[in-house]
């Protein structure tokens, strides 16, 4: 039941990044076969379900400042998409209104859209109306948590917040722990995790930029980036981690990895998951102690593999692939479930079982 529930989860996250897709070559057909840009028909859109708003509310909506919605309303009144008129409760202030040509446009694009939407809809029972409904309460909510911490500069340094553009060490002691798990539960960007054979202790840590929250219990390591941003600071948050090769470990890493580098020779990896989508991944894995299982879901772009030459793998892939690579070979698309398996798997022992879901492209499986 968890394995078909994590497949169907995988399957909505491929399918909103598609209807997002195709919402977007949507609009840039309609933009230009009505002659506007997509920033004019962003504004038309507005003015369509609006029908009257003053400029600065245009301008606040669709996230243009004054000077450029004017630019904007300029066009948009020469090309028949507005009008402007004067507030006649208030003279000083200008309405712009929509015409005939933006409700006739915002009829064939969102009103064609919202009626094949009802009509999908319709056919459901209400409960499960009802638990479509809060899914996309609950995704509105966070995109507007993370909005709003944009728009929150971050604690300074005199503050008692964490730190948030300072350096950063960690690490714990071995204390007996037979097992090491390492867990990023929030996404990270640019981070980088490799083996210390000199290290006394379990694992260290270096962070540049945020600074996480970082628990030990036992042998698991959890670290949870703070959203400040996008959701944290990407743009200078750097992670560096180094682990102690003398324990077996597992390493998971959810809510979504970018540019993550992961050198693993020389560590005995019990299990490897990355989930909640990933991009510019690149993976050397050590050899295989038994059958070791490989996660990568929520969709994927830019993922490479590197094994060593004598180790066994195979690698199934659900929901779709493309531009896959295996041992130098390009394979052609792999349709909606595939497998494929190293020569030598049949008979190892030591093998990597690897499972792709949600999606994947550019996808790198080799020898090094």
């Amino acid at each position: 039941m968890a394995d078909k529930t994590d497949e169907l989860i995988d399957q909505v996250g491929v399918e909103l990044g598609e209807l997002r897709r195709a919402a977007d070559r949507l609009d840039e057909a309609v933009a230009a076969q009505s002659g506007v840009n997509r920033t004019d028909l962003r504004c038309i859109g507005i003015l369509y379900r609006r029908g009257r708003v003053t400029a600065g509310e245009l301008a606040e909506e669709s996230g243009l400042t004054p000077g450029a919605i004017t630019t904007v309303l300029d066009r948009m009144e020469r090309s028949g998409y507005a009008n402007r008129v004067a507030d006649p409760s208030d003279r000083r202030r200008v309405m712009v209104t929509s015409t005939a040509a933006t409700r006739d446009l915002g009829a064939r694009l969102y009103g064609e859209v919202e009626l094949a939407g009802r009509a999908q809809l319709e056919q459901l029972a209400p409960d499960h109306v009802g638990v479509i409904r809060d899914y996309l309460r609950g995704i509105r909510a966070f995109y507007e948590e993370l909005l709003a911490g944009m728009a929150t500069p971050p604690p300074g340094p005199d503050t008692a917040s964490a730190p948030v553009a300072q350096a950063g060490r960690f690490t714990a002691p071995l204390d007996g722990v037979s097992l090491g798990r390492l867990e990023f539960i929030k996404g990270a960007a640019k981070a980088k995790i490799g083996v210390d054979a000199s290290l006394t202790g379990l694992y260290r840590a270096d962070f540049k930029g945020s600074v996480p929250d970082i628990a030990v219990d036992g042998g698991t390591v959890t670290i949870g980036h703070k959203r400040h941003l996008l959701p944290f600071d990407w743009r200078v948050a750097k992670s560096t981690i180094a682990l102690n090769p003398s324990v077996p470990w597992e390493i998971s890493m959810r809510g979504g990895m970018w540019k993550l580098t992961c050198d693993l020779r020389g560590l005995e990896l019990r299990s490897l998951e990355v989930g909640g989508g990933a991009s510019d991944v690149e993976i050397w894995l050590p050899a295989a102690t038994g059958v070791v299982p490989v996660r990568i879901s929520g969709g994927a772009s830019d993922v490479r593999l590197h094994r060593p030459a004598a180790c066994a793998l195979a690698a199934e892939v659900t929901g779709g692939a493309s531009q896959l690579v295996f041992d130098g070979e390009s394979q052609a698309a792999m349709g909606r479930r595939s497998r494929i398996e190293s020569a030598n798997y049949a008979t190892a022992q030591d093998r990597f079982e690897v499972r792709m879901s949600g999606g994947a492209s550019q996808l790198t499986i080799d020898v090094v």
